[in-house]
């Protein structure tokens, strides 16, 4: 029995011996030597630099909000009012999109007058092959025309310039 109740009260005593200061006497007092103050005055001064980051982030995002309105937006530009209305094609996006259109469109018409300059000089060799009518020939055109995906294509014009016209 004394046993139990030794083992237990040991382990008890051990835990709550660093648990706390129970004689107010013994508690030191706070040594400020004007260190609240130093403190204060630090705080103060973040402060202050904090708000002159807050007003240049505002003069900064003025200035965006200008930006932001577009370069070909001239009516706003000029008269320095909101936007009022439907307004078509303004800002930096319209403009790379009327270019980028721009580009394509003359990608287009190049390719386009490519396509037929080419189908006329096509048209006119195989005019010319057929004129001859040599059968070698047809056949040597045919198989080098059979590698490529417009062996049809080939074959026709090559038929239909063997037709007499009428």
């Amino acid at each position: 029995m004394k046993r139990n109740f030794f083992l237990p009260s040991i382990v008890i005593c051990f835990l709550i011996s660093g648990c706390a200061n129970f004689n107010p006497k013994n508690n030191s007092p706070i040594q400020n030597n004007g260190r609240i103050d130093e403190i204060r005055n630090n705080q103060n001064g973040v402060m202050a630099e904090i708000g002159k980051l807050r007003q240049s982030a505002e003069i900064s995002d003025s200035k965006l909000k200008e930006v932001q309105n577009g370069l070909l937006n001239l009516n706003a530009a000029v008269s320095r009012n909101e936007n009022s209305g439907i307004q078509i094609l303004q800002g930096d996006g319209a403009l790379m999109l009327v270019f980028s259109l721009s580009v394509m469109g003359m990608f287009l018409y190049w390719y386009r007058d490519r396509a037929i300059t080419s189908e006329k000089s096509a048209m006119i060799m195989a005019r010319e092959v057929s004129r001859f009518n040599d059968p070698v020939l047809n056949d040597n055109i045919l198989y080098a025309a059979m590698n490529t995906n417009c062996e049809k294509h080939v074959f026709k014009m090559l038929t239909e310039q063997k037709k007499p016209v009428l």
